[in-house]
């Protein structure tokens, strides 16, 4: 996570005078200085005057720089600029054809390559440079080599999701509840310190049950020489071969993010359907990694964070108390990498139970990589190692089968010895198929991994096993798929995914959503829009809990949808009727009306919420009121807060790792950045979030919402 603080706003006006061919009278020049003044260049047109400009700088029509001092000299007959060491290394030029490029005094001498072309455009004060395609060693206006990156600046920074409710019923204790989860930290130099924090407060009657913890502290920096990010502290552990667990030591791995977008990889998308105004919570190795929450109806969860890797926990808590979990693969797709590139991660320390700071006695040494052996084949494998008690090795294989889809498949042996046991040595199998049809726009996905014998333990799992509960679940086969269709001419989208698991000493579980949805235009009634969903969860021995859901709506007026919902599952089913507006970019609003078959007189109920999105972050505010039955009511706020020496603000919810933009607009307060989202506070301080990493990012001012009396020299800044 970079800070970067922005100069949006200047005092500076250049007057530039037209380039013309022009003769001068040099009688009105004293006569001591006539002889020393050369204007024969001057009446070349479009000719630079020797002397130093303020101007921004292109590469190949990429802006790498927005104010650098450049002196123009004369060269023979010619006017060229001074480039120095310093902006040169903003070129992205190959470190090979970088030394081939000599200095002369403080300037770089580009005269044995002409093709390196060098263009000033003196009304807009730039100056444009195109160096050919071959030199560079980047392509990609998205991406920019590592000498353009920088460390941002010092600052502390906190991200917060607070969630307060309460429910009243119409017998029985009332209760009320607080939580909290985020990251605090500090930025210095290239190092970052984060620690992930939970709170939470239970009121039952007269009953309080209160927690609070820092669930990890870590500490982390970039090694862009080797494109790699180094990790010290309390961390987890990522892989793309074995199973993921927590523990306090050190990492060493290839960081994705500082690789071009296609060669990065994804994260899982989680579908459910919520049947009230639910929280949906994601954990993972018992630490709150997302919360949101959603309406009644189906629900897609698509914007977690990449690197999550290995079993998901879902919880789904309803309004009025009920509670649905159930867990996602996270398996990643084939391990694939460009021909010639290593791809590696290297971790050692100690494991340490979920949400505490006490490792185990007990040391840990892995290695994986994958290397690109020829154009669409990838060899990959690796080792774990834990004292005398357990090793385990793995081989694999990545295929690209161009229009047959990309797949790989690995083995992995593990040998464990525990201490009331013998030895117990066992093989996992696993397979994974992508595909994507262009013809019909098709995605498949199919993970079918962990076909693993009876003896077979991964370290995760043999950690549960040793240290704490001997009656651990031992994975026998777990079957992921997904499959999703749009269908353009009907304007419809399918999605269906199925995940089967079965244990060795546990019940085996399905859990299977397909969900259909299309918008259709009647009559004078455009964008009608209707979904279904249909979900499944199957437990051995135990009933199957099944979950129809039908939605229909139709926009009034400008901004309005009027809705029609129905629920059905193994117990009741539930009616509602909606409307839903939308009065600003901002601001939203929504009231439903229904009725639900299990509950006192038919369920009837209202519900209301609000959200607002600000500069400070998003709030949201829910309420329902059942008759005979109970009333409840959440609130919620998410947002960030960042400071600096040059100043500090409350902004939207940044991603705790990724980049986050601090703009000064030299204490005008009320300035639009971005659209009309963010606005400086009344320092002249915002913070724009959502930045990539390693990528440049542009921030505008919106000059249509400017208050009055201020203007803007440059309206758009471009950083990485």
């Amino acid at each position: 996570m970079n800070i970067y603080r922005l100069s949006v706003l200047s005092c500076l006006a250049m007057v530039t005078p037209p380039a013309l061919t022009a003769e001068f009278n040099l009688n009105v020049l004293d006569k001591s200085i006539r002889d020393s003044v050369d204007i024969s260049l001057l009446n070349q047109k479009g000719v630079v005057a020797p002397g130093d400009y303020f101007v921004s700088v292109t590469v190949n029509n990429n802006k790498i720089s927005n104010g650098q001092q450049i002196r123009w000299q004369k060269s023979g007959d010619k006017i060229i600029p001074c480039i120095n060491e310093s902006l040169i290394e903003l070129f992205g030029l190959k470190s090979d054809f970088r030394k081939k490029l000599p200095a002369i005094k403080e300037c770089v001498d580009f005269s044995v390559f002409p093709e390196i072309i060098f263009t000033f455009d003196q009304a807009n004060q730039q100056l444009n440079i195109t160096i050919p395609q071959a030199w560079l060693a980047w392509h990609s206006e998205n991406w920019t080599p590592p000498s353009t990156w920088n460390n941002g600046i010092p600052g502390f920074l906190m991200d917060y999701n607070l969630f307060a409710s309460t429910y009243r019923p119409q017998s029985g204790s009332s209760s009320n509840n607080l939580n909290a989860y985020g990251t605090t930290g500090l930025n210095a130099g290239a190092w970052r310190l984060r620690s992930d924090y939970q709170l939470s407060q239970s009121d039952s009657g007269d009953n309080r049950e209160q927690s609070g913890a820092i669930s990890r502290t870590y500490l982390f920096r970039p090694l862009p020489q080797i494109g790699s990010r180094l990790t010290l502290g309390e961390t987890d552990f990522s892989s793309n071969i074995f199973d993921g667990f927590s523990y306090t030591g050190a990492a060493l791995a290839s960081d994705d993010r500082m690789l071009p977008w296609e060669l990065r990889g994804y994260a899982p998308q989680i579908s459910g359907i919520a049947q009230t105004n639910a929280t949906v919570t994601i954990s993972h190795s018992g630490r709150v990694i997302y919360q949101k929450k959603v309406p009644p109806g189906p629900f897609i969860i698509d914007d977690l964070n990449q690197s999550v890797q290995g079993t998901l926990d879902v919880k789904v808590s309803e309004e009025d108390g009920r509670v649905n979990n159930f867990q996602v693969s996270a398996a990643s797709t084939p391990f694939l990498t460009r021909q010639g590139q290593v791809r590696y991660k290297l971790a050692a320390g100690r494991p340490r139970s979920s949400m505490s700071h006490h490792t185990e006695d007990e040391t840990f040494i892995s290695h994986e990589v994958s290397w690109g052996m020829l154009s669409n084949t990838s060899l990959y494998g690796g080792m774990l190692l834990a004292g005398d008690d357990y090793r385990s090795g793995a081989l694999g294989i990545g295929q690209n089968m161009l229009w047959m889809g990309a797949l790989s498949f690995d083995v992995t042996w593990a040998d464990s010895h525990f201490d009331t046991q013998q030895d117990e040595q066992g093989y996992s199998y696993r397979f994974n198929y992508s595909k994507q049809v262009d013809a019909t726009n098709s995605t498949i996905s199919l993970a079918a991994y962990r076909f693993s014998d009876r003896h077979f333990h991964s370290y995760a799992n043999y950690i549960d096993h040793k240290y704490n509960d001997a009656d651990a679940q031992d994975e026998k086969q777990t079957i992921s798929l997904s499959f999703g269709q749009p269908i353009t001419l009907l304007n419809l989208n399918l999605y269906a995914n199925i995940l089967h698991q079965s244990w060795w000493n546990a019940d085996t579980s399905t859990t299977a959503n397909i969900t259909v949805g299309f918008n259709v235009d009647i009559g004078d009634w455009k964008d009608i829009s209707v979904s279904t969903s249909f979900n499944t969860t199957h437990y051995e021995d135990k009933d199957r809990d099944n979950q129809i859901y039908f939605s229909i709506s139709l926009p009034i007026g400008e901004s309005g949808r009027l809705g029609y919902d129905m629920q059905n599952n193994s117990n009741t089913t539930t009616h509602r009727m909606s409307w839903n507006d939308t009065l600003d970019e901002r601001n939203s609003w929504g009231m439903s009306a229904g009725i639900q078959s299990d509950r006192p007189d038919n369920g009837a109920q209202v519900s209301g919420n609000y959200q607002h999105l600000s500069s400070a972050g998003e709030w949201d505010l829910t309420g329902t009121y059942a008759a005979n039955d109970y009333t409840s009511a959440s609130a919620s706020w998410s947002g960030s807060f960042t400071a600096t020496q040059h100043g500090a603000a409350f902004h939207r919810r940044s991603s705790t790792n990724e980049p986050r933009l601090m703009v000064s607009t030299d204490g005008v307060g009320d300035i639009p950045i971005q659209g009309n989202i963010d606005y400086t506070n009344r320092f002249g301080i915002a913070v724009v979030p959502f930045v990539s990493s390693y990528q440049p990012t542009t921030v505008a001012v919106n000059m249509n919402d400017l208050p009055d009396g201020v203007t803007v020299s440059e309206n758009v800044v471009k950083e990485t």
